[in-house]
């Protein structure tokens, strides 16, 4: 995803009664994976999916699938093959894609113009989280990172007070799936 600054983008509230309940450890998976595309020569982008379950206005997350990729420290994508892969292990599992999460440099975590035009996948209601730093210094607290949702063929940026009420982290099962070797 390349990176063009869009000064425009504000963070919004938006009325929802969704929870999202992550298990610890699909943080734990996600910045361990990350963190190994940040220790690249030069550092690169990583990128992760988050897949689980949605029971009414709950949506747990239980399952970090690795896909393989095209990175840069400037950019990360999929080809179809990919993505194809992706939603094999999905269906396997019975579950849906609820987020993609990818690490930027530095600390701007909006989604700039190439995130967005070229996400992999744009349904409504997917998330899509931008980890600073190439995410060597963690996702937690989620606030850190920009959390955005796909709503009206857009990717709109949540604000922190959305975040700190409708992200939830527990212990619960988890699964990680790595397709990239």
């Amino acid at each position: 995803m390349m990176h063009f600054r869009n000064p425009l983008r504000k963070k919004r509230d938006i009325s929802d009664k969704i929870t999202y309940i992550i298990s610890e450890q699909i943080i734990k998976y996600t910045e361990q994976v990350l963190c190994e595309y940040a220790s690249m020569k030069p550092s690169n982008e990583g990128l992760v999916y988050w897949g689980g379950r949605v029971d009414k206005n709950t949506i747990t997350i239980s399952t970090v699938i690795a896909p393989k990729t095209e990175s840069s420290s400037g950019s990360v994508s999929t080809s179809y093959e990919s993505n194809f892969d992706f939603v094999i292990a999905l269906n396997k599992r019975e579950i849906i894609e609820i987020a993609q999460v990818h690490s930027h440099p530095g600390n701007w975590v909006d989604h700039s113009d190439g995130d967005s035009k070229w996400a992999p996948f744009k349904s409504e209601g997917l998330i899509s989280i931008v980890v600073p730093n190439y995410g060597s210094k963690g996702m937690l607290p989620l606030t850190r990172c920009g959390i955005h949702k796909y709503s009206n063929e857009k990717f709109i940026r949540l604000s922190n007070h959305y975040v700190e009420n409708h992200f939830k982290i527990k212990k619960l099962d988890s699964e990680f799936i790595d397709l990239r070797r």
